[in-house]
C-alpha cells in the first residue's frame, strides 16, 4: 500500500471504528459500557504524555485540545442544545476546533524546547477551555447568538451549514496537506475533523462523543507513535531506512542474503565546489535510484555519502547485473547545477575531477559498488567488512564500477 492510501486510510479506519462501535454498544456489556466514556480520556492522555516525551508540539498540541474538547462534551453537553450553557459550548465546539484543527496545517513544529513550540502546544487547548468555564461561569452569555445558530442547523443534523462548511474546508486542506506530505500532522488533523463532524452532527445518540474520541485517541496514538518509529529508523534527508532499519532488517534475512556498499564518487569534491545544497540533491538522486533498484533490494543510508543494499535470499551473482544496472542509471543521470556562480571555473577541469557531463554542463553523479554474501557463512558486521573491502577495491581501480568480495 502507497504511502498516500495509508495516509487516508487510517484517520477514515479510526472513524469508521468509532461508529462501529457506538453502533454495537448494547452488545458490550453493562461493565464495559460503563467504562466507555473513561477510555478517550485514557488514550488521549497516553498519546499526549508520548508526543511530550517525543518532543513534538503539533500533536501534543492536538492530543491536549481534544482532550479539552471531549471534557467540554461530558461536562456541558450532557443536556437540551437549547438550554445553556449547552448551546454555547456546542456553538464554540463547531466554529473553534475547526480552525484551530486547520491552523496546526500551516505550523512548523519547532519542538517543545523552544518557547515558540510550548505556545503552540498550550495557547490552543487554553483557549478552548478558557472560554469553555467562561461559558459556564456566565449561562447567558453569548446565548442568543448560540441559540440562532442553532435554528439555522441543517435538516436531520445538528451542526449549521456554515460550521459543517468549516469542517468540510478544514478537511479538503488536510486531506491536501496529506496528498502532498503523505504523513505527519496532516493525517491527524483529517481524522480528528471527521470525527468531530460525526459527533456534532449526531450528538444526541447516546455514547457517540465517547466511541467517536476513543477512535480519536487511537488515531493520535497510532500516528505519533508512527512518527518516534520513522524518526528512529528512517533517513530524514533520503527518507530510506538507516542504519538501525539495517541491522533490523538483517536479522529477518535468514542464513541466504547479499549485502552492496555503495559510495559516491568524489563526493567531498562536489560539497566543496557545489555547496551542501547539492551535496544533498545528490545523496537524494542516489537514494531514489537505489529503490528503485531489482532483484528485491531494499535500500538503506549507512552513514554520510554511502549507501546499502541488502537482497534476501539472493547470491552476489543472482544480483550482479542489477548493480550494474543500478550502476549506469546513476551514471547517465545529469543533475542540473541551480547555482552556477558556484560552479568550476572550466569545465574541462570540473569534468577531470568529478565526472562532469559534456550533455548541457550538468553535474553527472558515479557509485562505487561493492559487494558480498553469506554464502561462506559469518556475521552480518563481517560481511559489511567485506563488502567495505569490495568498495574499496572498486575505488582502488578508477571508481565507477562494481567489486566482489
Amino acid at each position: 500500500m502507497s504511502a498516500i492510501a495509508t495516509g487516508f486510510f487510517t484517520p477514515v479506519l479510526c472513524v469508521l471504528l468509532g461508529l462501529l462501535l457506538c453502533w454495537q454498544q448494547s452488545a458490550l456489556g453493562p461493565d464495559l459500557l460503563a467504562i466507555l466514556p473513561a477510555l478517550p480520556y485514557i488514550l488521549l492522555s497516553i498519546a499526549s504524555l508520548i508526543a511530550l516525551l517525543a518532543n513534538q508540539s503539533r500533536e501534543l498540541a492536538l492530543s491536549l485540545l481534544m482532550l479539552g474538547a471531549y471534557w467540554l462534551i461530558r461536562n456541558a453537553l450532557q443536556a437540551p442544545l437549547s438550554s445553556t450553557p449547552a448551546a454555547q459550548i456546542f456553538y464554540l465546539l463547531t466554529f473553534l476546533t475547526p480552525v484551530i484543527g486547520s491552523a496546526y496545517l500551516f505550523v512548523s513544529d519547532t519542538g517543545l524546547r523552544h518557547p515558540e513550540g510550548v505556545l503552540i502546544a498550550l495557547f490552543p487547548v487554553a483557549l478552548l477551555m478558557g472560554l469553555g468555564q467562561l461559558f459556564i461561569a456566565n449561562p447567558e452569555l453569548g446565548a442568543e447568538l448560540s441559540r440562532a445558530s442553532q435554528q439555522n442547523h441543517l435538516s436531520g443534523l445538528h451542526i449549521s451549514a456554515v460550521a459543517l462548511g468549516l469542517y468540510g474546508l478544514g478537511c479538503s486542506s488536510a486531506g491536501l496537506a496529506l496528498f502532498l506530505k503523505h504523513q505527519g500532522t496532516p493525517n491527524s488533523v483529517l481524522g480528528c475533523l471527521m470525527a468531530l463532524i460525526v459527533l456534532l452532527c449526531w450528538v444526541h445518540i447516546e455514547n457517540i462523543s465517547a466511541t467517536m474520541f476513543i477512535g480519536i485517541g487511537l488515531l493520535l496514538t497510532i500516528n505519533i507513535t508512527s512518527g518516534l518509529f520513522r524518526l528512529g529508523f528512517y533517513d530524514e534527508l533520503t527518507q530510506i531506512g538507516n542504519r538501525r532499519a539495517l541491522q533490523a532488517a538483517v536479522k529477518t534475512a535468514g542464513n541466504h542474503y547479499t549485502l552492496a556498499m555503495v559510495d559516491a564518487d568524489h563526493f567531498k569534491k562536489i560539497n566543496d565546489r557545489f555547496g551542501h545544497d547539492l551535496g544533498d540533491q545528490a545523496l537524494k538522486v542516489i537514494a531514489s535510484c537505489m529503490s528503485k533498484t531489482g532483484c528485491g533490494a531494499k535500500a538503506f543510508r549507512y552513514g554520510g555519502e554511502e549507501f546499502c543494499l541488502l537482497f534476501k535470499g539472493k547470491n552476489r551473482d543472482e544480483v550482479a547485473d542489477c548493480l550494474e544496472q543500478l550502476r549506469q542509471v546513476i551514471a547517465n543521470y545529469d543533475m542540473v547545477i541551480r547555482d552556477k556562480k558556484h560552479g568550476p571555473a572550466k569545465q574541462a577541469a570540473g569534468e577531470k575531477k568529478r565526472g562532469a557531463s559534456k550533455r548541457h554542463s550538468n553535474l553527472r553523479l558515479t557509485v562505487s559498488v561493492g559487494v558480498a554474501d553469506n554464502s561462506k557463512g559469518g556475521s552480518f558486521e563481517h560481511l559489511i567488512k567485506l563488502a567495505d573491502r569490495a568498495l574499496y577495491k572498486a575505488k582502488a581501480a578508477g571508481r565507477n564500477q562494481l567489486a566482489f568480495a
